[in-house]
C-alpha cells in the first residue's frame, strides 16, 4: 500500500491506517453528496476518498504546470 500522499482510488481497496490531520474546508454540497456516495459505495471513509482525489488532482495539476513550464520556455527560445 502506498504512503498516504501517494495514495489513489485505485489504492483504496488496499486501505492502511496512517497519521492525519484535521483541516476544515467548505465545499459545494453537490460535491460533498459525491464524496458520500463514493465512500459509501467503495466502502470507505471519506477522508480516504478526500485524500485519493486531492493526490490525483494534485498530480495532474502538476503535470500541467510542467506542461505550461514547458511551452512557456520554448515560446521565449523564439
Amino acid at each position: 500500500m502506498p504512503a498516504r500522499s501517494e495514495l489513489r482510488i485505485a489504492d483504496l481497496k488496499q486501505r492502511v491506517p496512517s497519521r492525519t490531520t484535521l483541516m476544515n474546508v467548505k465545499i459545494p454540497a453537490s460535491i460533498g453528496d459525491a464524496i458520500d456516495r463514493i465512500a459509501k459505495e467503495l466502502q470507505l471513509s471519506k477522508t480516504e476518498v478526500v485524500v485519493a482525489l486531492l493526490n490525483e488532482g494534485l498530480e495532474v495539476a502538476a503535470d500541467r504546470l510542467r506542461g505550461l513550464k514547458a511551452k512557456a520556455a520554448a515560446t521565449s527560445d523564439d
